[in-house]
């Protein structure tokens, strides 16, 4: 009897686990896309004689509609099923953003930025509560806040910390991908690699279960859970995630400028970045596991404060110890990135995808306004230093900005997931 059960465990909780993988690894393809833009951008600054405001400009256009729809496409998802939506996302973002290349005026520019992010706002809300949803193994949780949250919360934090795992690879990759395939097959052809995402579409329509098209269920309001109860905790998660974004969107954005700014060969951004997205995919497995010893506020607090002391190292360093520190500000700055997901999913059991898609793209959307102040500041000190020099200093802001969020996050509550 106990094996059979075992046995009968294993063949319902298989299929959870293979649409995990696939939306890991359709996450992985999607946001591969987006790292094209940070990779690209150098040749492009050449090509249309862009200013530091501009690009920052440009990359505060793709961080809203990308991420400020995501709540939108969260409740639509909701609404009418998320299967279809986490289908659509990457083609959609791979069709616009293969085309970065073939672009010729900055007009032309945004309009490929605006596209390729309403694909990428159509995937992450309903792709990460369907992750969210393998997990759990059922389609709604009730989340008291209150008691011991460690255990409830770990599973559902390692199986998010793959999927943003997924997303970190990809991203990271990106730049260097496109830059390597710039130089073997040039600039104008970037439109062929379009084809890994229609692939992973349907990859997608194969793996997710049909039964993950229907609407999430109304469990009907959830005792002594009360809008004062989940607001403020809402609102203090959302603000560490803005500032863990600025932070995150300002190095991601300026870091392949700076070193060429700083004479380096334009291939170390793109290794710079892969190292970064690299280390912040183990990082949020660690942050993962973490919470089953550790408060979900405290793994959130200490990783910031820690990312912070790494942001303004790799800033001030050159050489390896550049290297190791961007290394460590990737794996501090998203390792407690799933966890925040997970929460966001427990303090709105009944909303996961919208809730998914504040946190992972609302807040990610106000945080690139960074973007646009940092390539401001830039310019404006570039007058008076050398050109290197002010977009450091520009970017230190970034490590005010971490050291505010790891003060939020002290005050986050711990929450308990349950079935219903």
């Amino acid at each position: 009897m106990i094996a059979e059960a075992s046995v009968a465990r294993g063949s319902r909780q298989s299929p959870g686990r293979r649409t995990a993988v696939a939306l890991s690894l359709a996450h992985g393809i999607n946001d591969m896309y987006m790292g094209f833009l940070p990779g690209l951008l150098p040749l492009l600054v050449a090509r249309m004689d862009l200013s530091l405001t501009r690009v920052g400009l440009t990359v505060t256009l793709i961080g809203l509609v990308s991420n400020f729809l995501q709540p939108v496409f969260g409740h639509l998802g909701d609404r009418v099923g998320r299967r279809a939506l986490a289908v659509a996302g990457p083609m959609v973002t791979a069709l616009s953003m293969s085309c970065l290349g073939v672009v010729g005026s900055y007009r032309a520019l945004l309009l490929v930025l605006t596209v390729g992010g309403i694909g990428n706002a159509t995937f992450h809300p309903v792709a990460a509560s369907l992750a969210g949803r393998a997990a759990r193994g059922r389609s709604s949780v009730r989340s008291p806040l209150r008691g011991d949250p460690r255990s409830s919360c770990a599973e559902g934090a390692r199986v998010m910390a793959f999927f943003v795992g997924g997303g970190n690879l990809g991203f990271g990759s990106g730049p260097l991908l496109a830059i390597t395939f710039v130089g073997l097959f040039g600039l104008e052809r970037t439109w062929l690699t379009a084809v890994a995402g229609i692939a992973v579409g349907v990859f997608l329509f194969v793996s997710v279960p049909r039964s993950d098209s229907r609407p999430a269920e109304d469990t009907g309001p959830h005792e002594g859970l009360q809008v004062l109860a989940w607001l403020a905790p809402m609102l203090t998660l959302y603000l560490v995630v803005t500032l863990r974004a600025a932070a995150a969107i300002t190095f991601t954005t300026f870091v392949p400028l700076l070193c060429e700014r700083r004479g380096e060969p334009l291939a170390l951004g793109g290794f710079t970045l892969l190292g970064f997205s690299l280390a912040g995919a183990l990082g949020g497995i660690a942050g993962g596991l973490a919470v089953r010893r550790l408060q979900q506020r405290w793994v959130t607090a200490v990783t910031l404060a820690l990312a912070a002391g790494c942001f303004l190292v790799f800033l001030r360093a050159d050489g390896v110890a550049a290297a190791a520190m961007a290394l460590a500000l990737g794996a501090c700055l998203f390792a407690a990135l799933p966890v925040n997901i997970v929460m966001a999913q427990q303090l709105l059991p009944r909303h996961a995808t919208a809730a998914s898609g504040l946190v992972m793209g609302a807040a990610w959307a106000a945080g690139s306004f960074s973007a646009t102040g940092v390539g401001a500041l830039a310019d404006f000190l570039a007058r008076s230093a050398p050109a290197a020099a002010a977009l450091g200093r520009a970017m230190e802001w970034s490590v005010l900005l971490l050291l505010v969020a790891a003060a939020l996050a002290c005050l986050l509550p711990e929450l308990e997931a349950r079935d219903t």
